[in-house]
């Protein structure tokens, strides 16, 4: 059974002191995923296909559980 680490890193984070992080950041590429506050689920991102950020996606569920450091 694969370890589960705590996701995100920081939980005491806000919504918009995490967009501030990412901001901050060189990306070439974004995917945000969250919760409106109105319960509905959203998806912005940057110009990508959906087998690009399905890979994304992937990729951080992989660092999540810790499958990322095996290799």
């Amino acid at each position: 059974m694969a370890e589960i680490v705590d996701f995100p890193p920081s939980d005491s984070l806000r919504p918009d002191q995490a967009i501030g992080t990412c901001q901050k950041t060189r990306w070439s590429q974004f995917l945000g995923i969250g919760i409106t506050e109105e319960g509905e689920f959203e998806v912005v991102n940057s110009d990508m296909t959906a087998e690009r950020a399905l890979w994304l996606v992937k990729w951080a569920e992989r660092w999540a559980m810790g499958l990322d450091e095996e290799e």
